[in-house]
């Protein structure tokens, strides 16, 4: 690690903490809690998040495939296989709190794909399911199923395990409280390589999503997850997606996203509604935008709130994918070349990232009107973006030391209230911003000409980009769909 980052890094750990109470007491004026201490670990311990059972834990199934060259404990797992297919084994468990091992190989899951029956036939697989459609027809979107079975884990043992096919999505858990997936490369499905939704208690341990459609690995309406050490890359929208995670409003963490690298994505990691999630010492690179939150679309818990990314690594996030894109167009315009992006959000806190080589912006902010969202109480017209905090991260230097910039390390719209950028640090010295001075955390945004709808010049182009189908022109005024130019160092 170069001696600037190391003289930065010892330089914010006061500033960081004071501004960390400082968002305390703002919460508690909220009538809210701030999720993490100073110290970085939570103030409430989640109590459902499932425990790793280590191998061989009881009762347990096994599955394997057919002349595979096993060792060490796949090899004395195989005595006990008798499933060739993942869903038959899911099928099995007749008690909470049962393991599946899954031995080497690549599972396409043949039985998942038959023709359905019945009034399964009759249902349309491209439109979304209920949870009884999707308990009583589990194939009609999804490979493997899980519906309802509590305390489940599935691993992948002894070398790699590939899930692999032609649906919708890889491996579906829903209502599954405590589900646990370890050790598995979801692949090809045409939306999400593994969603989980409506689940109290997951955790998704050394997964990797890759070549979906959609979203590598998804939580959808999920509390008490933990996605860990996992990989995503290749992926038509984001890697790792939480959409609607538990709405705590900084009571407690709802989901931690922790370790996980997330590349080559539309988006590294995305937030719609992505409420009390914690994303915390992980890397994205390589995507159109590294990482987002938004509140652009009806969806419950909205407007977002209550994130906190903390000591992420955010860097070269320049990919075109919208350029001769064809029938592979993206599904939503981002800003190619951002690191960071809250699009629409309140009370979210960016602390002790390194953010770099991203050519348009390394953060972004600006606010969703409510009624972009169908929202139509007057009451809430301008309910995004306010009281965000930015504070102790360094941009436009790489670990070891070297200048890579970013386009403009901090880019506002102008618009809401309590905003703040404080103790951040550059390449160039100071942060280069737009606005050139941005309000601190000890006078945070408060009034000022475009607060109330966001400086014109600015939400014009965002405004244009929302407008944005996969297959048609790029709109007019929508500037973001290409590569930027490399800034000079």
């Amino acid at each position: 690690m170069g001696r600037f980052v190391r003289r930065f890094l010892a330089a914010i750990v006061f500033t960081v903490t004071t501004v960390w109470f400082a968002s305390a007491a703002w919460a508690a004026e909220a009538g809210t809690v701030t999720p993490l201490t100073a110290a970085g670990t939570t103030t409430s311990v989640p109590g459902t998040v499932p425990v790793y059972r280590p191998a061989a834990a009881s009762p347990r199934l096994v599955v394997c495939r057919t002349g595979a060259s096993l060792t060490g404990l796949a090899r004395e797992l195989a005595a006990e296989c008798r499933y060739h297919e993942i869903q038959a084994a899911v099928d099995a468990v007749r008690s909470p709190g049962t393991t599946i091992y899954v031995l080497p190989g690549t599972y396409h899951e043949p039985s998942s794909l038959r023709a359905p029956k019945g009034r399964c036939a009759s249902l349309d697989d491209a439109t979304p399911l209920s949870y009884d459609d999707q308990h009583a027809c589990p194939h009609l979107q999804s490979l493997i199923s899980v519906t309802g079975q509590a305390g489940l884990q599935i691993e992948g043992v002894g070398g790699s395990v590939i899930i692999e096919g032609k649906k919708q999505v890889g491996v579906r858990a829903e209502r599954a409280n405590g589900f646990y997936l370890r050790g598995v490369t979801v692949r090809g499905f045409t939306e999400d390589g593994v969603s989980v939704s409506e689940t109290d208690g997951f955790t998704l341990d050394h997964v990797t999503g890759l070549a979906n459609g959609g979203h590598g690995l998804a939580a959808y309406t999920s509390d008490h997850g933990l996605i860990t050490d996992c990989s995503a890359s290749g992926n038509g929208d984001a890697g790792i997606a939480t959409a609607s995670a538990a709405d705590q409003r900084g009571g407690r963490l709802s989901v931690e996203i922790r370790r996980c690298a997330s590349y080559g994505n539309l988006i590294g990691y995305s937030g719609t509604a992505g409420d009390s999630v914690y994303v915390h010492d992980n890397t994205f690179n390589g995507n159109s935008t590294g990482a987002m939150l938004d509140s652009s679309v009806q969806a419950v818990g909205m407007p977002q709130n209550h994130a906190m990314f903390v000591a992420n690594r955010v860097f070269d996030n320049n990919a075109d994918f919208y350029h001769d894109c064809h029938a592979r167009c993206p599904h939503r315009a981002v800003p190619v070349g951002t690191g960071m992006l809250l699009a629409g959000g309140d009370e979210n806190t960016y602390a002790s990232n390194m953010v770099y080589g991203n050519w348009r912006y390394g953060f972004a902010q600006y606010w969703i009107p409510a009624n972009r969202r169908g929202e139509t109480d007057p009451a809430k017209a301008r309910d995004t973006s306010h009281g965000n905090r930015y504070v102790g991260n360094l941009t436009g230097v790489t670990p070891e030391g070297t200048a890579a910039p970013n386009g403009v390390d901090f880019w506002w719209d102008e618009q809401g209230d309590r905003n703040c950028w404080q103790s951040n640090a550059s390449s160039r010295g100071y942060p280069r911003s737009d606005p050139a001075s941005l309000p601190t955390c000890d006078h945070p945004s408060a009034g000022g000409p475009y607060a109330q709808q966001g400086n014109p010049a600015k939400t014009a182009v965002v405004t244009a980009c929302a407008a944005y189908k996969p297959g048609r022109p790029i709109p007019k005024g929508c500037d973001w769909l290409a590569t930027p130019a490399r800034p000079a160092s």
